[in-house]
């Protein structure tokens, strides 16, 4: 599938925040769960987008349908967000946007929803570990992904 990658302008932040939840509500958590994970984790804000590395795909209408946020700390680079619309999941675009965010830092941490845990693993992540989630009640796997020199 075609589509463009750029990075986010702060006022697509909503759009952005409605692709997390649509995103996440694909593997059949409940609308009540979707709406507490909102609040927790799953809003983008303008000023999140300026303060971080966000890139949006956008389709060939010019449609945000997916995006990607890189968050740079002392400790390293977290992978924080990486949405695709269940209308385009398995198209590619979640692998555009990795790929992306790989050409940005060589190496960066995130964890993982579960369902997600092959996907990351098919783009070179390797797991170490997991990450108890309090907001999510299980375990997030840990993965680290290290591109090759």
């Amino acid at each position: 599938m075609d589509v463009t990658i750029r990075f986010a302008a702060p006022e697509e932040a909503e759009r952005l925040t409605h692709i997390a939840c649509a995103s996440k509500a694909h593997w059949d958590y409940s609308a009540a769960q979707i709406d507490c994970w909102r609040a927790a984790f799953l809003t983008v804000t303008a000023n999140y987008i300026r303060a971080h590395s966000v890139w949006v795909a956008l389709d060939a209408h010019g449609e945000a349908i997916a995006f990607a946020a890189l968050e740079r700390h002392e400790t390293g680079a977290v992978l924080e967000h990486l949405w695709v619309l269940p209308a385009y999941i398995g198209r590619g675009i979640g692998k555009r946007l990795f790929e992306r965010v790989a050409s940005e830092a060589a190496e960066f941490s995130f964890t993982s929803d579960p369902h997600a845990d092959g996907f990351y693993r098919k783009l070179g992540a390797r797991k170490i570990g997991d990450a108890p989630s309090a907001h999510q009640g299980h375990c997030l796997s840990r993965f680290r992904f290290r591109a090759l020199a």
